[in-house]
């Protein structure tokens, strides 16, 4: 089977790593600011110049950005199956100066088994199909809603920005989408 796989807030913890350094930096009250549970595509609408900040800020933020629990054992698991992994993220040129070279480090450096990565990517359903994706994995509605509607089973990685989402398939954890892969293709 090929997996589909976003990396920030998927395999990362991205969002609450990056959160506190962007209240920092805007000197925003962080308490508030996460009230407001904003996205990344919403912090560009409510911070001032944030397309400049996320482009001078974001390649050195995520290289210190932790992995979620777990998620090279499962990953490894899910390869040592025979399932493929195609990292597939929205990392583009726009945020980062070279977004596969960085994207490409940060997995190396974590030792993240993967058989490609695709960076740049604003359509991920399009992308999904053209790589024959069977599961699609990601923090993003409407990423994973457009996959969904191509007939591609989704799971949702659970975040404080997404909680409102009913329709997907939620999951918490790497061990629970192990799970799921299990009952899914088994």
């Amino acid at each position: 089977m090929n997996i589909g796989i976003d990396i920030d807030d998927t395999i990362t913890n991205t969002y609450e790593t990056m959160l506190p350094m962007i209240a920092l930096k805007y000197g925003k009250n962080l308490d508030k600011l996460m009230a407001k549970k904003p996205s990344y595509r919403t912090l560009h609408s409510i911070l001032p110049n944030f397309d400049k900040f996320a482009y001078e800020n974001y390649e050195t933020m995520v290289k210190i950005v932790p992995l979620k629990d777990g998620v090279v054992d499962i990953l490894n698991k899910l390869r040592n199956e025979g399932h493929k992994i195609i990292f597939i993220t929205s990392r583009n040129y726009k945020e980062y100066e070279d977004p596969y070279k960085i994207s490409l480090d940060y997995l190396q450096r974590n030792n993240i088994p993967f058989d490609k990565l695709i960076v740049n990517v604003q359509d991920k359903a399009k992308e999904c199909m053209v790589n024959k994706i069977d599961l699609f994995i990601d923090d993003s509605t409407k990423h994973c809603k457009a996959v969904q509607n191509k007939g591609i089973s989704t799971l949702q990685f659970d975040t404080s920005f997404n909680s409102y989402t009913k329709r997907l398939e939620r999951v918490k954890s790497w061990e629970e989408v192990y799970q799921k892969v299990q009952m899914m293709y088994t």
